[in-house]
């Protein structure tokens, strides 16, 4: 071949080369782009969970979450002559919520509660993470002291929860200190709160209460890491809570039962003044499929009777006093019949959602409980109706009896039925006769 032709082919080579590299390039700095601009986007996502917010770099994040629980109630009679348990439909919850992370290492939550047309803040608070073994919270939530009250009311096991928890405390306002040792086998919970009563969010600061609350929580799953024990699902703990209370902290909540129909309640007068403190030994066992949970608590409080003075409860020369003690346990069993595992504080995931079309029918479950709440006999002893609460309209003992049925359609949709028997005992010398309770409680849950 002539020189020139091989010359020319030789330059035509050179020019596709460059043209090659130009085009390599180009398609690098377009790749280089894409990536610069993925490293600024931030990420929408919505699924089961909720709709989140995250930024490219997942050091800030915004989750938003709603559950709605609408709720039927049927009473088969009146427990006793003028106590008056009206069949009915009720929004029990509506509760939109906003958490997330600012800076990798701080956290927020604020959760509000809609239902019977108020608006409640239930929880806001903000947390800082140094580690696994440390974490701080500061602000408004629940208090670490009872089993059942921690858990979510979206993955309750019963429609309303057992008596133990009317003896603790629920949301209080403070700042907490929590974190896991020994590879996630010992969990604890510490906080210095302003106090509240049993069962009750009040918030005593409010109520001219200088009292504070400590409350201490340890929790133990000695075989989580266990991967082959039987046992890998057994957990154990203990809260203790210690405070003061005063004159000024408002009237006690009553004590309902799992039906929410009130069976005691102290009188009108009386108040707390000095020393409480709550114990709580707790257990759970979760297996495939099985799950087991128990818990036992105690609350000792000072009381005293006052006189009305200018419209102020008083202590008068008159007034009595007593430490009493109040005492309540509960037992639950449950059981998922189409074989999904079940957990302490999450709902089974139904291995085939519920669609009519297809013959899938979700995840169902059954479930049973006995539990029971006793007043000290103290309170019912003295002159005339008694000293701390009437003997003839309050009872002082509740056992119940429960069994429940929960259908979850999918991750987001729960149907559960509830059948509450409980027996009321009457106090010493008292002119009352409690008829026995049943109830039936049903509930549709939404919630992402």
């Amino acid at each position: 071949m002539p020189s020139h032709r091989i010359a020319a082919l030789r330059e035509q080579i050179h020019q596709l080369d460059q043209k090659l590299r130009v085009l390599e390039r180009n398609s690098e700095l377009k790749d280089e782009a894409t990536t610069a601009a993925a490293a600024k986007t931030p990420v929408v996502n919505a699924d089961a969970k909720g709709f989140s917010l995250t930024s490219a770099d997942k050091k800030y994040s915004l989750r938003i979450r709603a559950n709605i629980q609408a709720d039927g109630r049927y009473y088969f009679e009146d427990r006793e002559a003028g106590i008056d348990t009206p069949d009915a439909f009720v929004l029990r919850r509506i509760r939109p919520s906003f958490e997330g992370t600012v800076a990798e290492k701080y956290g927020y939550r604020l959760m509000f509660d809609l239902a019977n047309n108020q608006v409640q803040l239930l929880d806001a608070y903000a947390t800082y993470k140094y580690s696994d073994a440390f974490s701080a919270l500061f602000g408004k939530t629940k208090s670490p002291f009872d089993l059942e009250r921690l858990v979510s009311q979206t993955n309750l096991l019963f429609i309303e929860r057992s008596f133990p928890t009317l003896l603790g405390p629920n949301r209080d306002t403070g700042v907490q200190v929590y974190g896991d040792f020994l590879t996630g086998r010992l969990s604890y919970q510490a906080a210095y709160l302003d106090g509240a009563s049993d069962g009750s969010s009040l918030e005593t600061e409010s109520g001219g209460n200088d009292g504070k609350d400590a409350v201490v929580r340890l929790f133990t799953h000695p075989f989580k890491n266990d991967q082959d024990s039987f046992l890998k699902g057994l957990g154990l703990g203990f809260a203790y809570s210690t405070g003061t209370r005063e004159v000024g902290t408002g009237a006690f909540r009553a004590y309902t039962s799992n039906a929410l129909v009130p069976f005691f309640q102290y009188g009108s007068t009386v108040r707390p003044d000095g020393s409480h403190d709550r114990v709580s030994p707790q257990i759970y066992f979760y297996k495939g499929p099985f799950g087991v949970m128990a818990s036992y608590t105690e609350s000792i409080q000072e009381l005293v009777t006052t006189t009305v003075v200018g419209g102020v409860n008083t202590i008068t020369p008159a007034s009595k006093r007593a430490d009493l003690t109040n005492r309540a346990w509960a037992v639950n069993v449950n059981y998922v019949l189409t074989g999904e595992d079940t957990g302490y504080s999450t709902n089974p995931k139904p291995a085939q959602d519920f669609n009519f079309e297809a013959g899938t029918w979700g995840a169902w479950e059954v479930a049973a409980r006995l539990s029971q709440l006793s007043v000290d006999e103290a309170t019912f002893a003295g002159a005339g109706t008694g000293t701390f609460a009437n003997r003839n309209t309050q009872a002082q003992r509740i056992d119940s009896y429960s069994l429940g049925v929960n259908w979850y359609l999918n991750r987001n949709v729960k149907a559960s039925l509830n059948f509450e028997h409980s027996e009321f005992q009457e106090a010493d010398a008292s002119t009352a006769d409690f008829e026995n309770e049943n109830a039936i409680l049903s509930r549709v849950q939404l919630s992402f």
